[in-house]
């Protein structure tokens, strides 16, 4: 087989292995406590969504826009004294103040249900 047959069979192949969207398990400490929770990132086939943690409620949240579609504007923008960077705020739903959407859950520095930091982040699903 020439390698150019190769490569684009294993560009196909890893274009067909590619995830749009993964479930995480996160398991923290809250003093003796083990507090397990699934947090969502990334869309599927025919949706992206954007992940935020709501302070309020203690709870994920998620904005869910069809594939293809403009993806929503942000509400309003914030400067962040301690970086520099503007971050976009977005409007979710059943959430009062606009939120910023967390880009991964590698992001995720602290665990906002307990102040964990040594929090354990595991992929339990994958869907499309």
């Amino acid at each position: 087989m020439p390698i150019r047959t190769l490569a684009v069979a294993a560009l196909a192949l890893t274009a067909a292995a590619a995830e749009a969207g993964n479930v995480y398990k996160i398991t923290a400490k809250k003093g003796d406590e083990e507090v397990v929770y699934n947090v969502k990132f990334g869309g599927g086939r025919r949706f992206e969504q954007f992940t935020a943690f709501d302070p309020v409620s203690k709870k994920f949240v998620y904005l869910t826009w069809n594939r293809g579609e403009t993806a929503p504007k942000p509400a309003a923008t914030i400067w962040d004294h301690r970086t520099g960077e503007t971050i976009k705020l977005y409007t979710f739903p059943d959430v009062e103040p606009p939120l910023p959407a967390i880009p991964a859950v590698d992001a995720i520095k602290v665990c906002p249900m307990t102040g964990d930091k040594g929090f354990k982040v595991e992929k339990t699903i994958v869907y499309d």
